[in-house]
């Protein structure tokens, strides 16, 4: 017979709680689950794949279990397929228990009923793919910085600002950056839900700080009057205008806003303005009005595979002074993948 089994965790997931910090919203950590059922489907897309599972309570009854994975995108890149669970299967699942359902979980593993076992971290044999380390400019120009690579996140903390890859608040923690609103931007806050109304929820890139902020890929790539910035979060895609005096008049507010560009020495800097109205950051919210101003400014070691992104914020309407942000890029020999958020 099916089982479910909650268990008060003292010690164990710690290091899971440190790398996911923004499911803390969805999920805690502290509660280990276990869930004995039959696989009814596997939802292989991403943001995140889910589990689902026929489950019979202790009436007798079956009920629907569903597990969150993580996204499809990263875990296709570890060799994880649609078909690594069969409905049908009888399975044993542990993970985390959901804050505000009784029938979810955060999965960590699963045991067959012939003995294997998957954990969330595995990695499974796959087609390599080719380096794209030497991906090159569509144009030659000795002065001009070569961007034209695939990006990751650096595995390192960021000098000046910045939390490396995993980083992130935790439930119930201070708004690190709340500090920065005005008596206006308070109020947006105080109105925001970061459960119901986080706007990955609808598939939305959130923000350009979201865009640098995770471990998906970026390609970027140049030409003589245009930079487009693939992020493959969302599959949101960027164009940077350059070899322009200035932003347009009268821009359509859209949500990434409208960017402009132009060289430095090693440096690529982006403005960008004509934004909607949003979240800069999704957890514990931090909300912009549709005055922001963004200037990214990515500077290129001199080997040319790695560089630094510093960006710069500012709001007049709900910003009462600058944030300002340092990330650190790798080369990446992986391609982005099509994010196919689904809702």
């Amino acid at each position: 017979m099916s089982k479910i089994f909650l268990i008060l965790l003292v010690t164990g997931f710690a290091e899971w709680a440190n790398g996911h910090h923004s499911n803390d919203y969805h999920f805690d950590s502290d509660i280990s689950v276990t869930v004995e059922g039959t696989v009814r489907a596997f939802r292989f897309v991403s943001p995140h794949a889910r589990l689902v599972l026929d489950v019979v309570d202790e009436d007798g009854e079956i009920e629907a279990w569903d597990c969150e994975l993580a996204a499809a995108v990263g875990l296709r890149r570890r060799g994880w397929t649609q078909d690594i669970f069969q409905s049908g299967e009888e399975i044993v699942i542990r993970g985390f228990a959901a804050r505000r359902s009784d029938t979810e979980c955060y999965f960590q593993t699963a045991e067959f009923s012939d003995g294997r076992r998957i954990a969330m971290t595995d990695t499974f044999d796959r087609e390599p793919q080719a380096s794209v380390r030497a991906v090159t400019p569509r144009f030659s120009n000795p002065n001009i910085p070569n961007f034209s690579r695939v990006w990751r996140r650096a595995r390192i903390s960021s000098p000046g600002g910045g939390m490396g890859p995993g980083g992130g608040p935790r439930l119930g923690g201070p708004n690190p950056q709340a500090w920065v609103l005005s008596e206006q931007g308070r109020r947006v806050l105080e109105s925001y839900d970061p459960v119901l109304d986080d706007p990955a929820l609808t598939c939305s890139p959130v923000s350009i700080r979201r865009l640098w902020g995770n471990n998906d890929l970026t390609l970027i790539e140049q030409t003589g009057n245009l930079v487009t910035i693939t992020h493959e979060w969302m599959d949101a895609v960027r164009y940077v205008h350059l070899n322009t005096d200035g932003h347009l008049v009268g821009l359509e507010r859209r949500g990434l806003g409208h960017s402009i560009g132009w060289y430095e020495g090693l440096a690529l800097v982006i403005d960008t303005i004509g934004f909607e109205a949003g979240m800069l950051a999704q957890h514990p919210g931090l909300p912009h009005s549709d005055q922001l101003h963004v200037v990214e400014r990515l500077v290129l070691d001199e080997t040319g595979d790695s560089f630094e992104l510093t960006m710069v914020f500012e709001d007049a309407l709900y910003f009462t002074d600058q944030l300002t942000e340092t990330r650190m890029f790798e080369v990446s020999d992986e391609m982005p993948q099509r994010y196919n958020c689904t809702h």
